[in-house]
């Protein structure tokens, strides 16, 4: 248990905004439910997100204190109380590793590494760092690496090579087609056909108000998608894809395309849908969209090596919900 007494200086902030602050390894969902459950209290009392916080109030979190400890780090010291934290804990799910590389079961909402919009919230590299530091102080210099990349709300299996040299061979195998990535998705309505796949031209547009998109569209680059069927309801299915070619929202992009879009998807989408199925019980709001498998030649033996991590539970309830 946290208690935090308010201060004349976040008197009149709004709850939800004093959390995010006060929180930064909690995602902004995450800072909703707990309001909306009764883990964050304001002087005993569960209170809405949009509270105004006065001076001498008490704030109750049902959380370890380590959650108030870390956001972004940049050093040695950072890395190592990182890996203390409960969200250390919570998001660093390793499913494989050797001398060149981890596996990771990466959680949806994580980020995978630094960007635009992120710079204060602990990435997949920082926790993978903060692993090999923890695990040997001589990896204190670690320089891990992303072979590939999953968007920050796709859960599921993600490869991060220990060096540089790793990584540039298996880029190698991902120029090749030699590395295959199958996902698994929840979409609304179902495509025509129990199996296929779809092919378009994929092209990057600036919209107003969206930022950066992709679409399809003349003088794109080429993509492609297989699909198979593996479970249908009546407003829902799910989806076993494979990845023929790799572009950025590549399968989100697709789904929308063929009238199917990922649920929760809130990029490309049907919001209206998403609220309908989101507003039933035991339902979790997130993407459903989930890296299950990966398979590649290890850069070092030349051994086919097939790694994979298991559907989320939240997959089988929405099923469950959407016939």
């Amino acid at each position: 248990m946290i208690t935090l007494h308010i201060a004349p200086n976040d008197a009149s902030m709004r709850l939800d905004r004093f959390l995010r602050k006060r929180l930064p390894l909690r995602t902004l969902s995450d800072i909703y439910r707990m309001i909306r459950t009764g883990f964050a209290r304001v002087n005993g009392k569960r209170a809405k997100e949009n509270y105004r916080l006065q001076e001498g109030d008490t704030l109750e979190l049902r959380m370890d204190e380590t959650e108030l400890a870390t956001g972004k780090v940049t050093n040695e010291e950072g890395l190592a109380e990182l890996s203390k934290t409960e969200f250390f804990r919570r998001n660093l799910q390793i499913v494989y590793e050797d001398e060149s590389l981890i596996a990771c079961n990466k959680p949806p909402h994580l980020v995978v590494h630094s960007g635009t919009g992120h710079e204060s919230q602990a990435t997949l590299i920082d926790l993978i760092k903060s692993y090999m530091l923890a695990k040997d102080k001589k990896e204190a210099d670690a320089d891990p690496v992303l072979v590939h990349r999953l968007d920050r709300d796709t859960s599921g299996i993600i490869l991060v090579a220990k060096n540089k040299a790793v990584v540039r061979k298996l880029h190698t195998l991902l120029r090749g087609h030699d590395l295959t990535k199958k996902y698994l998705a929840v979409c609304h309505g179902a495509p025509p056909k129990q199996q296929g796949s779809v092919e378009a031209d994929l092209i990057k547009t600036l919209e107003r108000n969206e930022g950066t998109k992709m679409r399809v569209g003349e003088r794109g680059l080429y993509s492609k998608t297989e699909y198979a069927v593996a479970k249908r309801g009546n407003d829902v299915c799910k989806l076993e894809l494979t990845l023929v070619t790799g572009r950025t929202h590549q399968i989100r992009v697709h789904m929308a395309h063929i009238g199917c879009p990922v649920v929760g998807d809130v990029r490309y989408g049907d919001a209206r849908k998403d609220q309908r199925l989101f507003s039933k019980n035991g339902v979790v709001r997130r993407l459903y969209l989930h890296a299950g498998m990966v398979s590649f030649v290890h850069p070092n033996d030349g051994r086919r090596l097939t790694l994979t991590v298991p559907e989320p539970e939240e997959f089988s309830a929405i099923m469950k919900a959407g016939v």
